[in-house]
């Protein structure tokens, strides 16, 4: 996604890019939801399998070795071989940042919009933080 200054001829060449930055986040929510649902399956059925070897065993059974690493850094954090929960939870954290974006965006749309229905011809250049304006520098 796109930080720093863009200029933009007319409010409504302003709406086009923010109508593609909202297509552009709809799909990408679209099939990351679909991942998630997919994780979902794998985590219940994890976990319905655990239950189920527990009943059997009558106790919680050992684990031998976990494969999950969970590596917290500063700024990141690195997860290698991280179990269907873990995985589902991260991608969930991520959907919730990408439908907030949305709605962010839908907002500043509607704000932008009556900009452009007073028909101005005037050039704007707008302050972008990961895609989405922050402000907006009109010239006449």
């Amino acid at each position: 996604m796109e930080t720093g200054l863009r200029e933009f001829p007319t409010p409504k060449a302003l709406l086009s890019y923010i109508d593609a930055q909202l297509t552009d986040l709809r799909k990408k929510l679209g099939e990351l939801l679909r991942l998630i649902e997919e994780l979902r399956a794998k985590s219940e059925q994890d976990k319905r399998l655990r239950s189920l070897i527990m009943s059997l065993v009558g106790k919680e059974a050992k684990v031998q070795s976990s494969t999950e690493t969970i590596i917290n850094l500063d700024k990141i954090t690195i997860m290698i071989n991280p179990s269907a929960e873990t995985e589902l939870h991260t991608l969930e954290e991520l959907a919730e940042y990408i439908n907030a974006k949305i709605a962010k965006l839908q907002s500043i749309r509607r704000d932008v919009e009556k900009l452009a229905e007073a028909d101005i011809e005037a050039k704007i250049v707008a302050v972008l933080y990961d895609g989405v304006p922050k402000s907006l520098i009109i010239r006449i």
